[in-house]
């Protein structure tokens, strides 16, 4: 089996000042992955070839604008597109899959940085113009008799918000920031409106350590509807409607930091925990993937979210980086699932943690060093079958038994990244830099999904967690001018 992949990503930036008090940005990003691979088992040539393409690509264009006072402007134009398609060929068969979402916004903020008393505002309002294609199938071949083509309705939806927050020092060792978000979606016959209000408080104990307590409810119009059977890019976006409700989230959290000075070095420690409702999940059974009229078995239910996150960060230096850590629990309840019972989400990733390094070894060059963990992703397993007579009394289905719900998780990931960066003179009046470097340094295929296999030996099927990368090289350059 041959599995050719490769990405890219692209960023340009330009940035023009017409003023003293203007600042004119243009950027582009664009980005792709592709994988395409071909299974032969039977050496002729012609096999199965099956292709992953996720791409997005985003334009925007900013000005800011100082008018001497400490007043200021920040407006700005955006575009984004996101697209991902699935395409296989077997034969004469052919099958092609994918769904894509477009954005168009526009952004206005004003604020003060320096107002009396040690102070300062921000205002601003903000549009966005979503639409979506959240699935569409396309089949030829004798495919097509079992599988037809099909596509879901387009979706367009209109989401608004302005906001305005204030940040005050009522004591010496006491900040305060309080604000309030006001965010809408507008749909063809159902308008939805959520407040958001935020509040977060900092104690300064001393001048090197502070504790921070905060709170803030935030409203999403877009939902993500994704299968617990595989982590690949077919995840489904898909906006409020008249019977999907936005969904809804309150989250508190405190956390104690402390500067090192004598080492350049932070540390700290943060707990938090977070509500949400409305959250968007699916009826068991239900299949996502070629399925284009998913949205009545769509179903809404609460969540929670609880951990703690650690974090020591080295700042300046030859040697600098960062350690972080965090420890969560996830949950769902859903009416229609696991009996109304709460059960672990499919992102209930126990541990999360990585180690970041650089070291400037001369003026040009640098070397950096990553390793991340990850705890694998949920599922549901089968665990067996049972025999019934079939409704036409000509033979026999096999009804699949399944654990509880999201029960067993994949096995964990990690991988190693190691780079080289060299830099151009500071001097020079366009500034360059290459990055070269490995991800996976150890080859690890870390896993993507699980699979039903037959055992051959023994004749009964087994679980597989197939891994689709081991090392990658990667070249990165960029310019400043």
């Amino acid at each position: 089996m041959e599995v050719p992949y490769y990405f890219y990503d692209l960023n340009g930036k330009l940035i023009f000042n017409p003023t003293k008090n203007d600042k004119l940005e243009l950027s582009h990003y664009g980005g792709d992955d592709r994988l395409d691979y071909l299974r032969d088992r039977n050496g002729d040539g012609i096999g199965q070839t099956t292709g992953y393409h996720s791409g997005n690509n985003s334009q925007s264009f900013r000005w800011n604008r100082n008018y001497g006072n400490s007043w200021y402007h920040d407006a700005s134009l955006y575009r984004t597109a996101y697209r991902y398609d699935i395409h296989s060929t077997f034969g004469t068969n052919q099958l092609l899959a994918f769904s894509d979402i477009r954005d168009l916004g526009i952004k206005f903020q004003v604020g003060n940085d320096s107002l009396r008393n040690n102070s300062s505002i921000q205002m601003g309002a903000e549009v966005i113009h979503h639409t979506l294609s959240p699935n569409v199938v396309n089949t030829s071949g004798t495919i097509a008799e079992l599988l037809k083509s099909s596509s879901s309705r387009g979706r367009i939806a209109t989401e608004t918000a302005a906001f305005i927050q204030y940040e005050l020092q009522p004591a010496p060792k006491v900040r305060v920031s309080a604000g309030i978000r006001g965010s809408a979606a507008i749909l063809s016959n159902t308008t939805y409106f959520n407040p958001e209000p935020r509040l977060a408080v900092r104690y300064m104990i001393d001048d090197k350590s502070s504790i921070k307590a905060s709170y803030s409810r935030m409203a999403q119009y877009l939902h993500r509807v994704s299968s617990s059977a595989i982590s690949s890019p077919t995840d489904i976006w898909y906006p409020v409607t008249d019977s999907i409700k936005p969904q809804v989230a309150d989250q508190v959290g405190i956390a104690y930091q402390r500067h090192i000075p004598s080492y350049n070095t932070m540390f700290s420690v943060e707990a938090y925990y977070k509500k949400m409702h409305q959250l968007v999940g699916y009826e068991e059974g239900t299949n996502l993937f070629f399925n284009t009229d998913f949205e009545s078995s769509l179903i809404q239910g609460d969540g929670k979210a609880y951990g703690f996150e650690f974090l020591l960060r080295k700042q300046a230096g030859k040697f600098s980086g960062w350690i972080n850590y965090t420890l969560s629990w996830s949950w769902r309840q859903y009416a229609s699932i696991n009996n109304g019972e709460w059960f672990h989400a499919r992102y209930d990733r126990r541990h999360n943690g990585a180690v970041v390094l650089q070291y400037a070894f001369a003026r040009r060059w640098a070397a950096s060093m990553v390793w991340e963990y990850i705890s694998g992703a949920r599922f549901t397993p089968v665990i067996g079958q049972y025999a019934i007579t079939s409704p036409s009394l000509t033979g026999v289905d096999l009804v699949p038994v399944y654990a509880p719900i999201n029960s067993v998780k994949l096995a964990d990931a990690h991988r190693l990244d190691f780079g080289v960066k060299f830099k151009s003179r500071p001097a020079q009046v366009m500034q360059w830099q290459i990055f070269v470097g490995v991800y996976n340094a150890y080859n690890r295929a870390n896993p993507v999904g699980m699979l039903v296999a037959l055992d051959e030996a023994t004749g009964q099927l087994k679980y597989q967690q197939p891994g689709l990368f081991g090392l990658l090289p990667f070249v990165s350059y960029g310019i400043r001018f």
